[in-house]
């Protein structure tokens, strides 16, 4: 159940803001960079928001403020220009401990130059930039441009972040916990999207990080704290810009992109903890998480959990390689090596709608990792793979991939070959386990011809020869370093 609150019952005092940063006040204000300079602007970024661009992941150490391309960029105080550059995309004006970045430089600004507050035109917003990123503080000293009483102003943010996709790992494995049931040392994370303009203005206002984040478990009546990791729950607050070393402290790597902020909230910036549920006697507990902007704006998100000392972890997900219709149908996969890993459960469906049990663990043992039946499917059939353990009930891993295999009346052999391996941080899909071998089966089976599936996984090894079939329908995925679409080796097998 979501509250949107401003908890200041657990924030008390916690947003004052005062002392000095490089001899310049914390409280000092300034106008915005571009026109109107006594009114608020959107904000498309927001400081110490996650970074995916660049030579490596960072924080975001400005603000990004929308304007079209062309649009002039002034000075926000008097000063001298310390450094520019005009070269590329980042091409920026600094003056003094305020940097301009995506202007072209204007004509005649040298550095040495003294420019006035409102009235020096620094330059304007390069073509295809769309916006000025605007930072406060020299390299390394960076600090939150819109902070309270300081900072550009005015600045107007009525709207509160919101929390979604908060999810539990077990500690240093990575591994997922399933129906909140928690033990061992837990890792937390979540999603914001800090807005800054109502539910319809454009989405880069809508998908910013946040200011403050943290959490706290509590009694499950939710009216007691029986676990803070701090005196009010806080584990970032982003008045000045950490070491990008820290970064991925901050944020989940796996999870996280330039438009995806989600955050280790169990973290420290400076290092990797968990919470860890042993501290506490077994039974049900709330985890309350929140997260805040500079205008004291909140989004809290209560979820209710169980911890045990009994093993709550299911096995790895396995990963099923191929379902061949040769003489009959035949099934390989991977998995993990768990000690108490005690079979795999094969699921099977006509439709990718109706699923049962096909084989399970007492077939499926732990140790095989191929599966050849002794009978014949008439028809489409689709099947996906799971790991079970010998826990008593067993904890059962999330399935694999969908894939399936299809009789053929033409004495022709047919392959869908999976290549879509993309599920992290800016693609188009995030769930774990994938259908799309089945919307390319159903078409194939539709005109009469029978199929096999593999991963490509399978062809780069060499288990899965194409020159084998008739025909071979590639699936293809996003693009990423990561998880590279068609590479070279795939090519080469093709």
């Amino acid at each position: 159940m979501r509250r949107k609150t401003n908890p200041k019952f657990w924030l008390y005092g916690m947003l004052a803001t005062t002392g000095l940063i490089l001899g310049t006040p914390l409280w000092a204000q300034y106008p915005w960079p571009v026109a109107p300079f006594d009114q608020s602007h959107e904000i498309t970024g927001t400081f110490c928001e996650y970074r995916d661009t660049g030579s490596s992941p960072h924080f975001h150490n400005g603000v990004d403020i929308p304007k079209p391309d062309g649009s002039p960029v002034y000075a926000v105080v008097d000063g001298r220009v310390t450094s520019m550059s005009a070269t590329g995309s980042n091409a920026y004006v600094r003056v003094e401990n305020f940097a301009y970045v995506h202007i072209a430089p204007a004509p005649g600004l040298s550095i040495g130059d003294s420019v006035f507050a409102q009235q020096t035109i620094l330059g304007t917003i390069l073509p295809g930039m769309g916006h000025v990123h605007f930072v406060d503080g020299y390299v390394s000293s960076e600090r939150q441009p819109l902070r309270q009483n300081g900072g550009l102003t005015p600045y107007e943010d009525p709207w509160p972040p919101q929390i979604s996709n908060l999810r539990f790992f077990l500690g240093p494995t990575g591994q997922p916990f399933t129906n909140n049931q928690l033990s061992g040392p837990v890792d937390i994370t979540f999603r914001v999207r800090e807005a800054n303009g109502p539910p319809t203005t454009r989405e880069s206002r809508l998908n910013n990080g946040a200011y403050i984040v943290g959490y706290q478990i509590l009694s499950p009546d939710r009216q007691q704290v029986v676990f803070s990791p701090s005196a009010n729950g806080v584990q970032f607050k982003f008045d000045t810009k950490p070491s990008n070393s820290f970064v991925h402290n901050v944020f989940d790597p796996a999870q996280s992109s330039t438009s995806s902020h989600v955050y280790r909230v169990t973290d420290k910036v400076t290092r990797r903890i968990f919470w860890d549920t042993g501290q506490l006697p077994e039974g049900r507990y709330t985890v309350m998480v929140f997260a805040g902007d500079t205008r004291d704006n909140f989004d809290t998100l209560y979820v209710d959990v169980s911890v045990s000392r009994r093993d709550l972890l299911p096995p790895a997900q396995p990963v099923l390689l191929a379902t061949l219709m040769n003489a009959g149908p035949e099934f390989s996969w991977k998995a993990g090596n768990e000690p108490d890993l005690a079979g795999f459960r094969l699921y099977s469906s006509p439709d990718n709608a109706a699923w049962s049990l096909f084989r399970d663990e007492t077939t499926l043992p732990g140790g095989i990792t191929h599966y050849a039946p002794a009978l014949t499917l008439p028809a489409p059939t689709y099947f996906y793979l799971t790991a079970i353990d010998s826990t008593q009930p067993p904890n059962e891993s999330q399935h694999s991939d969908v894939y399936g295999m299809a009789p053929d009346s033409h004495a022709k052999k047919l392959l869908i070959v999976d290549g879509f391996d993309r599920t992290q941080s800016s693609g188009s899909w995030h769930q774990p386990w994938h259908w799309f071998a089945f919307t390319h089966g159903e078409a194939i089976a539709a005109n009469g011809f029978g199929f096999s599936t593999c991963a490509n996984d399978a062809v780069i090894s060499g288990d899965i020869d194409l020159l084998d079939y008739d025909a071979v329908f590639w699936l293809l995925g996003d693009e990423s370093t990561a998880d590279e679409t068609f590479s070279s080796i795939e090519q080469a097998r093709v």
